[in-house]
């Protein structure tokens, strides 16, 4: 049997999966055109160039460790660093003597300090690609004159800040000890900001609430003996547990507990900032001898003393990232059905049963990869459907898919998922090497339908719908007979197109009867990467990663439920990821949502719906094309649909939709466009917005119909204006509530956006994985990179760049730009057999938010800097 490969989008974090990565072929889509019958000679040698385009809307650190990247010192006030707004930024920090070697190893490069125009609201988060603690690095927001305003001094991977009024600010990344990779990104808030200790919480100053360990260390030098002798433990009270005791100044003087204060006279904090007031002073003093304190081992945790008062907090904290369910009207379909009773099974890399998103998500299922070398969990097919990460991949796709079907909502914790009501059957056909084959396929959907398979049994209760985030350039009969049972038998398959912005077949998306899905970006304009043609069914979010147009610092990628092991501990994560494997699930999800109520949906019903324009919006306003198939689904009017078939219909209501609700113009986009719809069901008249910019802002109709509803036309006009940042908002009166859209744009005439930093170019080996050649690109006067890699002997490879700004040998860590030829998402299997030029694609930097759900300091089990990238070859160093 063929291999039918996985469409996954590899995040850049962990590069390992991308050397075993799964592609259609050599993948073409770029170079200089294909030889039909090559024959290169033995000793032919080749040579391949392209250029490495930055990401929109990222820059880098000026003074990193990479003494090949480019130099310019930002460390104190007078020196700061101008950047754009919104932003993506690469950089590193490192106390004297620590870290790698390089420029700043011995003498230090404690601080970074950028300058940026920035409006009330905003949200600054600080990545750290060390472990926060080890390797700890702060946050700080000043004026321009240096006047600190407040402090992300936590310990943990993300420090978060809030702009607290328009204005032009330094923020401050500052290393307290270690060395680390960080990114920094600047946006809207849309209410994912991390709790931790910041210099703006209300707490009491002088004081802090701690809990000593039980079994904490006796000798006259320890904190807990010392504490003890003073009277301040549990212990030195008669008592026999240890519990939370609220200890002030002087008794952590007594306690001999320091500051950690790396300023000069500022705790935490130097290079030009003070800090005149008194009572912030004493804030920021108390919130550093805390931070002492959590590194004492005697210490299970140590806090602020807070002041509590009642307040919102959204349950789950990652939806407001997750614009991909807004989209297609999910909150609107939400209030009809969450997709109670419904089953979908998820074909794909199996998942990781621990994940506390899918917690009571799941029904029983099974493991089909035959091949034990593959299955790398020690047998054959068993009835373990978990995903053990890979040796040569550890990307979890299927729980990001699982996670997009149902993943658990208001649990207080990442996001949500389409139909949270629902459950996951999770099957197993994508081993560790990134593939997985048609029979081992086909095996999981007769077990998915209860139809006899080689596990010998089946489940209790067949799926209703099928979702197979996979795909393959061929086409078999054998395999489309078994879809065509899986559909007699009453269950929608639904399958990604691929990602290879082609119109050749992919299958199973392809097979008559299976539903393919195609990939929108937050434009609702068809994703870059997304397959075309004929035979596509309609389309979902899959997001652009290498985009942030609503300006709210994260890619426009799909967020969901995911998992790392490549540090050798598996780590529960929410990846952004783009692709047609991200937008299937979305429609897998909206088909339980329907099933939930209408249970005798059959896949003729589901088609017959399709075709008549009744599930979907049409986002170039025509009927079916070859881009989005039968159109944008829409879940509101899928269950509305749903409810009508099932005898008792939802009132239709008209629901003013527009997409994005956010614009962000940065520094150099002039137009983009807005589409308004009837997200719900009535009639709906929306008239010609108004807009309070003062004059920058315009807004035209581009295809609008008579009630108001089509695509409009929005630009900017920086033209005489000073530099900084503006805001406006976009108002669409309606004949129902109004809604409106947020608009940002930066006059910046000296940014330095759009860096990525130095960039490596590696050539590797598909069938090994490893490094053959390793050559520094070539800066050009727009930031792009070219390069040339020459005396290629023919073979199969693939094309990775990235920076390496800790200049420790690896491309691609955390904190590193990354990219790969033709994407990092669908990296391509070069075939060379002659000289190719044009082999372009982008770099840019991932944000990973799985980090947004741990706790504070008091864990003190610590992971360090984990290797993720691809290493560097010795000779080219």
């Amino acid at each position: 049997m063929k291999p039918v490969f996985s469409k996954h989008a590899f995040p850049a974090w962990g590069l390992a999966g991308l050397l075993h990565a799964c592609g259609d072929g050599d993948g073409g889509g770029g170079g200089d055109g294909g030889n039909p019958n090559p024959t290169p000679l033995p000793t032919a040698k080749y040579t391949l160039g392209g250029t490495v385009r930055p990401s929109v809307g990222t820059a880098l650190d000026s003074d990193v460790n990479d003494p090949v990247a480019s130099y310019q010192s930002n460390d104190a006030v007078a020196d700061a660093q101008p950047i754009s707004n919104p932003v993506i930024l690469g950089g590193y920090v490192n106390r004297p003597g620590t870290g790698p070697g390089g420029r700043s190893r011995d003498t230090g490069d404690a601080r970074d300090i950028y300058t940026v125009s920035l409006l009330a609201g905003q949200q600054i988060d600080l990545l750290i690609a060390g472990d926060g603690i080890r390797d700890d690095l702060d946050l700080g927001l000043a004026d321009l004159d240096g006047n600190l305003l407040d402090a992300s001094v936590g310990q943990k991977r993300v420090e978060s800040l809030t702009a607290p009024a328009n204005g032009d600010y330094l923020v401050i990344v500052t290393a307290q000890s270690g060395a680390s990779n960080y990114v920094l990104t600047i946006g809207q808030s849309l209410g994912a900001s991390v709790s931790g200790m910041k210099l703006s919480d209300a707490f009491v100053p002088g004081e802090a609430t701690m809990h000593f360990r039980d079994n904490g260390t006796t000798q006259s030098g320890g904190l807990r003996a010392r504490a003890q002798a003073l009277g301040l433990t549990a212990r030195s009270r008669g008592e026999l547990t240890e519990r939370n005791r609220l200890l002030g100044f002087d008794d952590l003087r007594r306690m001999g507990v320091n500051q950690a204060s790396t300023g000069a006279g500022l705790p935490g904090f130097s290079g030009g900032l003070q800090l005149a007031d008194p009572a912030k002073r004493d804030k920021l003093e108390t919130l550093y001898r805390i931070k002492a304190l959590n590194q004492d081992p005697d210490v299970v945790a140590a806090m602020p003393n807070y002041i509590r008062r009642p307040l919102f907090v959204p349950n789950d904290p990652l939806y407001s990232f997750q614009w991909h369910y807004r989209q297609i009207n999910l909150p609107q379909a939400w209030d009809v059905t969450t997709g109670a009773d419904a089953i979908v099974a998820v074909i794909d890399t199996g998942v990781v049963l621990s994940h506390p998103d899918l917690q009571g998500q799941l029904v029983d299922g099974y493991d089909f990869v035959a091949d034990r070398n593959n299955a790398g969990d020690g047998d054959g097919i068993d009835p373990d459907p978990s995903d053990p990460g890979g040796q040569f991949s550890s990307t979890f796709h299927g729980t990001h898919i699982a996670g997009t079907v149902a993943a658990v909502t208001n649990n207080g914790i990442g996001g949500a998922g389409v139909a949270f009501g629902a459950k996951v059957m999770p099957l197993r056909v994508v081993g560790q090497f990134g593939y997985g084959t048609d029979y081992d396929i086909e095996q999981a959907v007769r077990y998915a339908v209860r139809l006899p398979n080689d596990s010998g049994t089946v489940p209790p209760r067949r799926a209703d719908a099928i979702n197979l985030s996979i795909g393959g350039s061929e086409s078999s009969a054998d395999s489309q007979a078994v879809y065509d049972q899986a559909r007699a038998a009453g269950v929608i398959v639904v399958a990604a197109a691929g990602n290879e912005s082609s119109s050749t077949p992919s299958y199973p998306a392809a097979y008559p009867g299976v539903i393919a899905v195609g990939a929108t970006d937050l434009n609702r304009a068809l994703a870059y990467y997304s397959n075309y043609g004929s035979w596509i069914s309609v389309a979902a979010p899959g997001g652009n990663k290498y985009q942030d147009l609503n300006g709210d610092g994260k890619p426009d990628g799909v967020l969901s439920a995911g998992a790392d092991n490549s540090g050798g501990q598996l780590v529960y994560d929410y990846p952004i990821w783009q692709g047609t494997s991200m937008a299937t699930p979305h429609v897998a999800g909206v088909i339980a949502l329907m099933k939930a109520i209408a249970p005798s949906l059959t896949p003729q019903d589901f088609t017959n719906l399709l075709a008549s324009g009744a599930l979907t919006d049409q986002p170039d306003g025509s009927g079916r094309n070859d881009q989005f198939g039968y159109g944008l689904i829409n879940a509101y009017k899928a269950v509305t649909v749903a409810a009508s078939l099932a005898g008792r219909p939802v009132n239709p209501v008209p629901i003013p939709t527009i997409t994005p609700t956010v614009l962000s113009f940065g520094t150099t986009l002039t137009r983009q466009t807005l589409m308004v719809t009837n997200g719900g069901g009535g009639v709906l008249t929306v008239n010609s917005p108004t807009e309070d910019s003062g004059g920058w802002l315009g807004v035209a109709p581009a295809q609008v119909d008579a009630d108001g509803l089509g695509i409009y036309t929005v630009t900017v006009e920086r033209t005489g204006l000073a530099e900084g940042v503006y805001a406006a908002t976009l108002s669409f009166s309606a004949n129902v509530d109004p809604v409106q859209v947020q608009v940002t744009m930066e006059v910046a005439n000296n940014s330095n956006g759009g860096g990525i930093g130095q960039q490596y170019v590696l050539l590797v080996r598909s069938d090994t994985g490893a490094t053959v050649a390793d050559v520094a690109a070539q800066r050009q006067a727009d930031g792009s990179y070219t390069y040339a890699i020459p005396n290629v002997p023919a073979g199969t490879y693939r094309i990775v760049a990235g920076s390496d700004v800790n200049n420790d040998g690896y491309i691609c860590e955390a904190g590193e730009s990354c990219g790969a030829y033709l994407s990092l998402d669908a990296p391509v299997q070069l075939e060379v057999d002659r000289d190719r030029s044009g082999l372009d694609f982008v770099s840019g930097y991932t944000v990973n938010l799985a980090d947004y759900q741990q706790s504070d300091a008091g864990e003190k089990q610590t992971a360090g800097i984990q290797h993720g990238g691809l290493r560097r070859l010795e000779s080219s160093r």
